[in-house]
């Protein structure tokens, strides 16, 4: 399938195993890792259906947790995804 955006021409292709088996093959030895812990977190996602929805209440400690997290997000105490990918690729 062919889109057209902004006046460029980008070719979209399906997604299917043959696709992702090209893709893995393309990768380097020090990537593998990673994408084989991220296909078998997927994989085990996949079966796993029937997690009961939390439907417990939020205590003090949830709530001073959420406090404390939107505290760091304000002040900038957060890893940026970047820096955590490169540590995991390096």
């Amino acid at each position: 399938m062919d889109i057209i955006n902004g006046g460029r021409e980008l070719l979209v292709l399906a997604v299917s195993k043959e696709r992702i088996n090209y893709l893995i093959n393309q990768l380097s030895e020090k990537d593998l890792g990673l994408i084989t812990d991220i296909i078998e977190r997927l994989a085990q996602n996949n079966k796993q259906t029937n997690i009961s929805i939390d439907d417990e209440p939020t205590t003090e400690d949830d709530l001073s947790a959420i406090r404390a997290a939107h505290k760091a997000i304000k002040q900038g105490e957060l890893i940026n995804l970047k820096d955590i990918e490169h540590e995991l690729r390096n």
